[in-house]
């Protein structure tokens, strides 16, 4: 990965340069680089290599089955491969479908300088990457971050997470690098079922009878 100068101009750049003469970023990719949404993905600086290659692999844990509105929930990224020398990432969370799809769905906080939320210009979409100080392995040939991610409430239906990781070499070049993509569903809540723990059962009225 390269270093980044003149940040403020790269994202239009991005917009118009072809993939060859786009940098990578060692402080954090260009933010929608994450594949959701007809978006690109980082391949589009560090193409040289085929996506999702089978020699390493990109892990997201912690993402719940279905959320609970307003709910915080820890969530780890880990990438890995033999070759990393450096890795980074960048997520973001939708609304998969429904009324509000596309749109995004909850929030975001990263609990330290290894991370940071970044945008489009003009646009309402979140994302969270990893920092120049986040690209440091934390382990031999693996990247892991964990982010927090607070549930949409009131809830807005099935939300989709979107992930992109990096397995760079950190030869100073955009060249020798591994791509990976992955989604992740989280189903909305469904309507709270009666819980019948919550009553006390009240003991019937003896009806006598006379004879």
């Amino acid at each position: 990965m390269r270093a980044t100068a003149l940040w403020p101009f790269a994202v239009a750049a991005a917009l118009s340069a072809p993939p060859f003469v786009l940098l990578a970023y060692r402080e954090g990719p260009l933010p929608a680089m994450t594949g959701g949404f007809g978006e690109k993905t980082c391949a589009t600086c560090h193409f040289d290599n085929p996506v999702n290659d089978p020699g390493g692999s990109l892990g997201v844990e912690g993402v719940p089955a279905s959320y609970a509105p307003g709910r915080e929930y820890p969530i780890t990224i880990i990438v890995r491969h033999s070759d990393a020398r450096r890795a980074g990432f960048e997520l973001a969370v939708r609304f998969a479908d429904g009324s509000g799809e596309g749109h995004q769905a909850g929030t975001l906080r990263g609990p330290d300088a290894r991370t940071q939320i970044v945008s489009v210009p003009g646009d309402s979409i979140r994302y969270i990457q990893h920092t120049k100080l986040g690209s440091d392995l934390v382990g031999p040939h693996e990247g892991r971050w964990t982010i927090y991610w607070t549930a949409p409430s009131p809830a807005g239906g099935r939300v989709v997470f979107h992930v992109a990781g990096n397995a760079a070499n950190d030869d100073a070049s955009a060249l020798g690098d591994f791509i990976y993509t992955t989604s992740r569903f989280s189903a909305a809540p469904t309507s709270r079922l009666l819980d019948v723990s919550t009553f006390r059962l009240s003991r019937s009225p003896t009806v006598r009878l006379s004879r």
